[in-house]
């Protein structure tokens, strides 16, 4: 949910802001002016985290890099705190690896509540007022730019039917010259043994991407494969694979590490291939391909889930998940434990105070496969459908992987009734 409709909501009035009311940003990034309107200013939370303590010796220090004067990390901490080794901070600590670095203090003696806002205003003014590159995983809402792990600026923007890059994040390029790429050019031959990386796809690749209309392109991927005699696998690393299909864009070091697994395991590179360079691939030598319905079952589900109509918090996520949460959680765990009825039981609980998450309904088809109820687990799959397909957000990928279990679900239950 964007900021301004959580802040606000819908807005209810009839009158309409003028054309020339123009929305500012100040400097210090966090005041919006609205034209002659007036303005709205944003308190940010610190970044860092209490830890309770009553002591007045902390201190806000930076590692900057000596032979620039680049500050690349800002943190707070007492003691030796600034030259410890930081696990959470691992892009950081490469840079000291690589770089001559040393440690400036920006104030000491400070209790640990002075301590944290200065750390977020010296983030802030980092962000707002000069080019640094931050490694700081977490850094203050409402500055001018991000921390280092956003794009890279010479990421391309997204383009309808054109495959995004594996990109670089920002600290990346910025302080070891990695740099994006394309996805590797698509060889016909490499599609007799594919694996689709189950990552998902951003609602802004979905607009521009596929023009609002991922399914589509997954759906005639898939067909066109088939039709063809290509084989779909699950196992990412399996002997025979040759070549990943990837919906969505990625980061090239998350492909790097999966091309030098790929080495390890199997002996071999993997190229990577992007949805849509497939799909346009294979129009071109197939065209159009009819996409098979689906072929209705007659189930007979047999439960005592309330209607849908009926749950509680069913517009109200935030409170079904409070409420509904530990009920999942608890049944999950009965469900690994072999459990299987008092799972159910517990997952009617969760849905019926609302919770609403693909893990339920994941959860849900697994029980009820494991009690070889296909009556029931299609049953499940097609509400989960049903209801990603109402939701505001797009749900492409969890209404395909429904699908995909329920044609399976499907399957079984006609070679049952043979």
């Amino acid at each position: 949910m964007g900021i301004f409709k959580s802040l606000f909501g819908k807005k209810e009035t009839s009158s309409k802001p003028s054309p020339e009311e123009k929305i500012e940003v100040t400097a210090s990034g966090n005041t919006i002016k609205i034209g002659d309107i007036g303005s709205i200013t944003f308190g940010s939370s610190v970044v860092g985290q209490s830890t309770g303590s009553s002591e007045t010796d902390f201190y806000v220090y930076e590692w900057y890099i000596k032979e620039t004067g680049e500050v690349f990390y800002v943190g707070k901490g007492r003691g030796d705190r600034y030259k410890e080794y930081h696990e959470r901070a691992y892009e950081a600590e490469k840079i000291r690896e690589r770089f001559e670095t040393d440690v400036h203090f920006v104030a000491k003696d400070l209790t640990e509540e002075q301590a944290l806002e200065l750390e977020t205003n010296e983030m802030t003014r980092i962000l707002n007022e000069t080019n640094y590159c931050l490694a700081n995983r977490i850094t203050p809402y409402f500055t001018k730019r991000e921390s280092g792990y956003c794009k890279s600026s010479s990421t391309p923007s997204l383009q309808f039917e054109t495959a995004p890059i594996l990109y670089a994040e920002e600290v990346d390029e910025h302080y070891f010259g990695i740099q994006g790429r394309p996805f590797d050019a698509v060889v016909y031959q490499n599609l007799s043994n594919i694996v689709f990386i189950d990552k998902g796809v951003s609602k802004e690749e979905i607009d521009i991407v596929y023009g609002g209309d991922y399914r589509k392109y997954y759906n005639e991927t898939v067909a066109l494969l088939e039709a063809n005699g290509n084989k779909i696998m699950k196992s990412r690393y399996a002997k025979s694979i040759t070549a990943w299909i990837y919906p969505c864009e990625d980061l090239v070091t998350n492909n790097d590490i999966a091309e030098q697994s790929a080495m390890d395991k199997i002996g071999r590179r993997i190229p990577s291939y992007h949805l849509i360079d497939v799909w346009k691939l294979l129009k071109t030598e197939y065209g159009d391909v009819d996409i098979p319905e689906e072929q209705p079952v007659e189930i007979h589900p047999i439960n005592t889930r309330c209607p849908l109509s009926q749950i509680k918090n069913l517009h109200d996520w935030d409170a079904g998940f409070d409420a509904g949460f530990k009920y999942w959680e608890k049944g999950d765990a009965e469900r690994k434990a072999g459990n299987i009825e008092k799972a159910i039981e517990l997952f009617d609980k969760a849905r019926y105070n609302g919770y609403f998450a693909p893990a339920l309904y994941t959860s849900y088809a697994m029980a009820y496969r494991k009690l070889k109820d296909l009556d029931n687990e299609i049953a499940i799959l097609d509400e989960a459908i049903e209801r990603y397909q109402g939701e505001e957000r797009d749900s492409s990928q969890n209404i395909i992987d429904c699908k995909k279990q329920k044609a399976k679900a499907i399957e079984k239950l006609k070679k049952q009734r043979k």
